[in-house]
């Protein structure tokens, strides 16, 4: 690990303005999908929301991509600017003449979001003690909750308040701005890595994106996250248009939102409690599966509501633990963390994209049936996140436990 050169004090700064950005870039993102309907008549497009949702597929793949490479060779802070800068560029699309120069602001947003979200974790890793790291990443991952409740409970009154959406995406906008000026004052770089000596061993060379794909935890993490990040995008962004369903869609995807964060509170004290996260991930897998399976097949307006509230909670409940399991891998560096999550997250969302495609195609279809066959298709999918938690190295697993044979205990010490 580099030495350190980021005190306590400016390590909780430095974390507390991440998660903002990222907090109000998801909100940015949100306001942005529930606005497109007044800019469509405004431009006369009436295909927005599938181009809309090429920009965002193509957005998060290119950055996750390229995060690790781009942090490589700016460094921290000037990532993170770049990225805070990117997410700006919603300012412009506010001023948007052309329904393709919309789009292109969107794209940047996305692209900018995506690279600060790799950038979160390695300053988590570098900022903080290994066992502080699950409470960081577990607040880290409430970023995105929290930015889609703020846009869906403050929305509405905003637009009453400003009329236009050109005014109602400035207004999210200014605070990205605000953000970004924040870290160019407060935000401050560490080295990335080492430059290997003569006399340094080759495992102390950059950890670079072939390295990555060598391991094999990679792969064991990637088909674990794609499960739960299809059906997490389903329920958020899918679900609320569909009119037959027995509750209120839209209600039910903001109770999956809103119990979210309290399902990563209670995460972060379990990642501190419990001696084998495995099971904490197990727990999850079946849970959200059964919950989202009793959603659909069972015609109830109460347990269709109870289950939304529950699922919310299950999902997020073994995030902070899941998402420090990079942090745990023999020899982790910021750098090493950075790689696994890029190319981890690259793989999530190019998954997540062709799945949900297939999603809105069966949606689509059409039919009394059209709905439930797309949810149930979801629900069967989302599957890969328990499979993958048998996959998963248990980092827990006490040492020799299993080596140890019964009945060969060593002998008494006073034993010739």
């Amino acid at each position: 690990m580099p030495p350190k050169v980021i005190g306590p004090k400016r390590a909780i700064s430095i974390e507390l303005l991440l998660f903002l950005a990222y907090s109000f870039f998801s909100a940015s993102w949100m306001v942005g999908s529930i606005i497109t309907p007044d800019m469509a008549q405004e431009f006369g497009v009436y295909t927005v929301p599938s181009s809309v949702n090429n920009a965002i597929s193509a957005a998060k793949i290119l950055g996750n991509f390229i995060a690790a490479w781009i942090l490589l060779k700016l460094g921290p802070k000037r990532t993170v600017s770049l990225s805070c800068l990117l997410i700006c560029a919603v300012v412009v699309g506010a001023f948007s003449t052309t329904f393709p120069l919309f789009i292109i602001t969107r794209f940047l947003l996305g692209f900018g979001g995506a690279i600060l979200m790799i950038c979160m974790t390695p300053y988590v890793v570098y900022c903080f003690e290994e066992k502080q790291h699950s409470l960081f990443i577990g607040i880290n991952n409430a970023g995105p909750n929290t930015g889609n409740l703020i846009a869906l409970l403050s929305v509405t009154p905003v637009r009453v308040w400003l009329g236009s959406w050109r005014s109602v995406i400035l207004f999210y906008a200014a605070f990205s701005v605000v953000f970004l000026v924040l870290w160019l004052i407060v935000g401050k770089s560490y080295p990335i890595s080492e430059k290997p000596k003569e006399e340094t061993k080759p495992t102390e060379a950059v950890y670079r994106y072939r390295d990555g794909l060598r391991e094999p935890f990679l792969y064991q993490f990637l088909f674990t996250m794609t499960g739960r990040l299809v059906m997490y995008t389903v329920m958020l962004y899918l679900f609320p248009l569909n009119p037959d369903f027995t509750v209120d869609a839209q209600f039910i995807s903001l109770m999956i939102a809103l119990t979210g964060i309290p399902g990563t509170i209670i995460g972060i004290v379990l990642a501190k409690k419990l001696k084998r996260q495995i099971h904490l991930f197990r727990f999850s897998g079946v849970a959200q599966s059964l919950l989202f399976f009793t959603m659909i097949l069972i015609p109830s307006p109460t347990l269709a509501t109870v289950c939304a509230i529950l699922l919310g909670f299950v999902i997020f409940i073994s995030t902070p633990s899941l998402f420090t399991l990079p942090t745990r891998l023999p020899g982790a560096t910021p750098q090493k963390v950075a790689v696994i999550l890029t190319l981890s997250w690259t793989g999530a969302y190019t998954l997540q994209m062709i799945i949900y495609a297939l999603v809105v195609h069966l949606v689509n279809l059409g039919g009394e049936r059209s709905w439930y066959n797309a949810m149930l298709f979801t629900a069967l999918y989302s599957l890969t996140f328990l499979v993958g938690t048998f996959l998963l190295p248990d980092f827990d697993r006490p040492k020799g436990a299993v080596e140890k044979p019964a009945g060969q205990e060593p002998p008494p010490k006073n034993q010739p």
